[in-house]
């Protein structure tokens, strides 16, 4: 019966989210502390049938996309709503959680992707789907974090002086945390050189903000199209 494929599926839905308030900080303190060792769990675990996968651990992208919820819950707690153009695209497309929600989640992604495909440039190795899926799973491991203590900072930024010192804190000690093991990463994964792989790393950096830069900036000031207008005909 349907009602019952419902009811299992539900039960199914509750044990994962459940398992998520256990597997998420341990996978984030396994990747904050062992960083090289996750992103080759990652690698290996896509290499195991799809229902033995990431037993231990949060998948990768879904460990990003949990990172910016988790962010997007202390956001709300403390937003400061900015004033952004009511006619704006950014208004329209932000106006609701899930927009803001996938909006951060592929933001960020952007950083992850980046590092995967300068490690198949750098390799020259073709960029397809099953090519990129290895390194974007490592990236991602390695985005989380500085995703969730970044999205925390931008949104403490808005409230008081003291919290606003907290964000900045915490914008520094995630990117600068991201920064060395991205080096650490590109001089294992690519066989680099310190200088290369530290040039490497801040290449990425870069290409990651000035691409979310540009999109914001985008938003910011494309207007949505008006509604249309019904026309009448008459005599």
């Amino acid at each position: 019966m349907d009602f019952l494929k419902l009811l299992r599926s539900l039960e199914e839905f509750v044990y994962e989210a459940l398992l998520w308030l256990i597997l998420v900080p341990k996978t984030l303190a396994k990747i904050l502390w062992r960083p090289r060792a996750m992103t080759a769990y990652a690698a290996a675990e896509l290499a195991t049938p799809d229902e033995q996968r990431y037993n231990e651990a949060i998948s990768p992208p879904l460990l990003l996309a949990l990172c910016v919820v988790i962010a997007q819950v202390i956001d709300i707690g403390v937003r400061n709503q900015a004033q952004i153009d009511g006619g704006s695209l950014a208004s329209v497309l932000l106006a609701s959680e899930q927009n803001l929600l996938l909006y951060r989640t592929i933001a960020f992604g952007l950083w992850a992707l980046a590092g995967a495909v300068y490690f198949l440039v750098r390799s020259r190795v073709s960029i397809s789907r099953e090519n990129l899926r290895m390194p974007f799973y490592e990236q991602c491991y390695l985005v989380s974090p500085f995703a969730l203590l970044l999205s925390i900072s931008i949104s403490l930024a808005s409230a008081d002086r003291t919290s606003a010192t907290v964000g900045a804190v915490l914008a520094l000690s995630g990117t600068l945390w991201f920064w060395l093991v991205q080096v650490g990463w590109i001089r294992h994964k690519a066989h680099l050189p310190l200088w290369r792989a530290i040039a490497a790393a801040t290449i990425i950096l870069l290409i990651g903000a000035v691409s979310n830069a540009l999109v914001g900036q985008v938003l910011s000031r494309s207007h949505a199209l008006p509604p249309s207008t019904e026309v009448h005909a008459g005599n």
